[in-house]
C-alpha cells in the first residue's frame, strides 16, 4: 500500500459527486505544496488513477439528473486533470492508449459545456471587442434552455468578464439589456406564480449583478436603464436576502434610489450585515447603517458567519454561535467564536460539536474546523489566549 492508497480509495468510494471534489481538490492542493517528489511508483498510482477516473466521466455525464450535476463532474475533471499534469509533466509523457481517454473525456464535457465555451471564446479573446452579432449568437445558445443553472451561465459569464463587458459598444450592451429585461420578467414571473426552484432565485442573482457592468457608464442610454433599474429594484419585494444584496450592490453602483428599509433588512441578517456596512463604507455611506448595528463583535460576527456559509466550508449558516472575546497578532484584530453545525461537509468527529473560528480586522477569517474541546482552558480569556498561541 502507498502513501495515497487510502485517500484514492477514499475518492473512489465517495458518496456524492461534491464529497469527491472535496476529496480531489483536497489531494491536488496537498500535491501542489508539497516539498517533497514523488517517488516514481506513487506517481504511476495516481497518475493511471486520474486516467481511469477520466474514463468514468462520459457515463457519469450520462446519468446526471441536471446540469447543476453537470457542473459538478465538470470540477472532478479540472481536479483530475491537474492531477495528470502532476504526475506525467504535460500531455507528450502520458502514455497514447491513456492520452486518448483523456482527449475523450475533455471533448465530451466541452461539448456538454458549449455555453460557457461560447463566452469564454467571445469576452475571453483578446483581438477586439465583441460585436452585437457575436452576443446574438451567445444568446441564440442560452434562450432555448430548459435547465435554470445552465442558464445562469451566461450571467456567471458577464460577470466573470466584467472588465470587457463594461467596454462594450452600446449595441451589443443593448442585445444583451434586452435579454436581460425578458429573463427579469420571466423570473419574477415564475415567482409570483409560486413555481420558482431554487435556481431561477439563483438567476435573478446572477442577472441583478451582471446588470451593473451593462449599465454603470450609461452607454445604453437612460430609458434601457431606468428599465433595469426598475426591474431590479422590483426585486426587494420577493424577500429573498441572496437576491436583495446583489440588488442593491448594483443599484448602488450605478446611484439609484434604495430605501432605508431594504438596507436596515440587509443589515438585520447576519449572514449579509458585515457585506453590507463595507458596501456602504466603499461609497462613504455608513451613515445610511443602522447605528445601533455598527458594533464590531456583531460585524465579525457577521463576517464569521458568511465565511462558514461559503460553499467549500459548511456550506450554510452554522446552527449556533457564540463569541468567545477579541486577541491581537501582528497588528491585526482577531474575534473569536465557537460554533455548531450538522453541515454535511464537516465528519463525525466535527459534525455537531463546537468548533473555533474567528474574524479578522484585515481579512483574516478562517476556521480550521478544530474542536473547541481540544483549547478549551477554564475560562473564556484564557481560552482565547491559548487559541492565539496555538492556532492563530
Amino acid at each position: 500500500m502507498s502513501a495515497y492508497s487510502e485517500i484514492l480509495s477514499l475518492i473512489r468510494e465517495a458518496n456524492s459527486l461534491r464529497e469527491k471534489e472535496q476529496l480531489l481538490t483536497y489531494l491536488g492542493r496537498s500535491l501542489s505544496v508539497s516539498k517533497k517528489r514523488l517517488l516514481p511508483a506513487d506517481r504511476r498510482e495516481l497518475g493511471d488513477f486520474a486516467v481511469d477516473e477520466m474514463a468514468r466521466i462520459p457515463a457519469i455525464l450520462d446519468k446526471a439528473a441536471d446540469y447543476r450535476e453537470k457542473d459538478a463532474v465538470f470540477g472532478i475533471v479540472d481536479s483530475l486533470m491537474n492531477l495528470v499534469m502532476l504526475c506525467f509533466g504535460g500531455p507528450a509523457n502520458v502514455p497514447a492508449e491513456q492520452l486518448e481517454v483523456l482527449k475523450g473525456s475533455v471533448e465530451r464535457c466541452n461539448k456538454e459545456r458549449f455555453l460557457e465555451n461560447a463566452v469564454d471564446e467571445c469576452l475571453g479573446g483578446k483581438d477586439g471587442l465583441p460585436t452585437a452579432a457575436d452576443m446574438e449568437r451567445i444568446l441564440c445558445m442560452a434562450m432555448p434552455l430548459k435547465d435554470e443553472f445552465h442558464k445562469s451561465m451566461l450571467w456567471q459569464g458577464l460577470v466573470h468578464y466584467k472588465d470587457r463587458v463594461q467596454r462594450l459598444h452600446a449595441e451589443a450592451k443593448a442585445v444583451l439589456v434586452k435579454y436581460a429585461l425578458s429573463e427579469l420578467d420571466r423570473c419574477t414571473a415564475l415567482c409570483a406564480e409560486g413555481t420558482a426552484s431554487e435556481d431561477v432565485y439563483g438567476n435573478l442573482e446572477f442577472i441583478s449583478d451582471a446588470a451593473r457592468w451593462l449599465m454603470e457608464d450609461r452607454a445604453i442610454g437612460d430609458e434601457a436603464c431606468g428599465e433595469l433599474i426598475r426591474r431590479i429594484t422590483a426585486l426587494f419585494s420577493l424577500e429573498r436576502p441572496a437576491v436583495s444584496f446583489f440588488a442593491l450592490s448594483t443599484l448602488l453602483a450605478v446611484g439609484a434610489d434604495v430605501s432605508d428599509g431594504v438596507i436596515r433588512s440587509l443589515a438585520e441578517n447576519i449572514e449579509y450585515a458585515d457585506r453590507i456596512y463595507h458596501m456602504l463604507k466603499q461609497r462613504g455611506m455608513t451613515s445610511r447603517f443602522p447605528a445601533e448595528l455598527q458594533d464590531p463583535v456583531y460585524l465579525a460576527k457577521s463576517d464569521m458567519v458568511q465565511w462558514l456559509a461559503y460553499p467549500t466550508e459548511l456550506g450554510k449558516r452554522p446552527d449556533e454561535i457564540e463569541y468567545l472575546g477579541r486577541t491581537k497578532k501582528k497588528g491585526e484584530i482577531f474575534h473569536v467564536f465557537r460554533y455548531k453545525s450538522d453541515s454535511e461537509n464537516l465528519d463525525s468527529d466535527t459534525r455537531n460539536v463546537w468548533l473555533i473560528g474567528w474574524a479578522g480586522t484585515e481579512g483574516g477569517t478562517f476556521s480550521n474546523f478544530d474542536r473547541y474541546e481540544d483549547y478549551e482552558r477554564g475560562t473564556p480569556e484564557k481560552t482565547v489566549k491559548y487559541i492565539r498561541k496555538k492556532i492563530l
